[in-house]
């Protein structure tokens, strides 16, 4: 009996389990996409049995997505010199007279707008260091140093400043916001952990009456200390989702319980193995 058992319990682990897949579908590209075609014809358009002119009774078409390489070009600032003929023949002091430079990002630098939000895009959004930028440009023969576009970038920020100001301003207006942080490792930081702060409005898509999309805004600090919430938020008396730090409690904010982070407390309950009844061992 002991042996028909054992082997009872292995044919049950042995059982194997069909089901039914569901054949993948390839969705359709963006009909809003430039389209090329290329027509694939025959060119004997006769019958192979009688000789006779064939008709054109239907097509086939397929779709290949095409990618076409970003395109770099440099844009020569032209301004002509004028001064007066008349007034060199006589000694008199020349005026010269040249349009002005238009204004730039960043002043005697090389970078326009368009490599700026490139260098920007594919770092902070995609995630690509400026080490292999800089190796991308060099594809190109152009010689961009990381430290060249590292200090791009900062002086960048400094032109987005009124925007996040003005981002911040219509945050606070919100009737609940979400805030957390999470600690950063800085290079040559003497700090053993950064944080960097986040603070949220939670929409996820505009509202019809009120047309402000999803707003997200970090706050960097070399500390994780109370002082630093309490002052981005300071006057704010909304709803505050936050996890349980006490350094919320400080704000004026009304503050919210994350399920989230209660939840992790029961999952841990959960996972204790407790000589009882199973129902008396599930948590809720």
């Amino acid at each position: 009996m002991k042996w028909k058992k054992i082997v009872e319990e292995v044919e049950a682990e042995q059982q194997s389990i069909s089901y039914t897949r569901k054949k993948p579908v390839r969705k359709p590209l963006p009909k809003d996409l430039p389209r090329e075609q290329v027509i694939h014809d025959i060119i004997d358009k006769t019958c192979d049995c009688c000789g006779g002119e064939l008709h054109r009774m239907g097509e086939d078409k397929s779709e290949k997505l095409e990618f076409i390489p970003a395109k770099i070009k440099v844009i020569e600032h032209i301004r002509p010199k004028y001064a007066c003929r008349h007034c060199d023949k006589s000694s008199t002091q020349t005026q010269i007279k040249q349009a002005s430079m238009p204004a730039m990002p960043i002043n005697k630098g090389i970078a326009t707008s368009s490599l700026l939000s490139q260098l920007i895009t594919s770092k902070y959004q995609y995630g690509l260091p400026l080490y292999r930028q800089e190796a991308m440009f060099k594809q190109y023969g152009i010689e961009l140093s990381r430290q060249t576009m590292s200090s791009w970038i900062d002086k960048s920020a400094t032109l987005f400043a009124p925007l996040v100001e003005r981002l911040k301003a219509e945050l606070l207006r919100q009737p609940t916001l979400f805030a957390d942080e999470t600690p950063l490792k800085v290079v040559k930081s003497d700090k053993v952990n950064s944080y960097m702060w986040v603070y949220c409005s939670g929409r996820d898509s505009p509202d019809p009456n009120n047309p402000i999309p999803n707003i997200v805004l970090y706050d960097f600090h070399n500390s994780r200390a109370a002082a630093c919430v309490v002052n981005y938020l300071d006057g704010y008396q909304g709803y505050l989702h936050v996890d349980g730090y006490q350094a919320y409690a400080r704000t004026e904010a009304t503050l919210i319980g994350c399920w989230a982070h209660a939840r992790r407390k029961l999952s841990t309950r959960k996972s204790y193995k407790v000589k009882t009844k199973p129902a008396k061992r599930m948590w809720y």
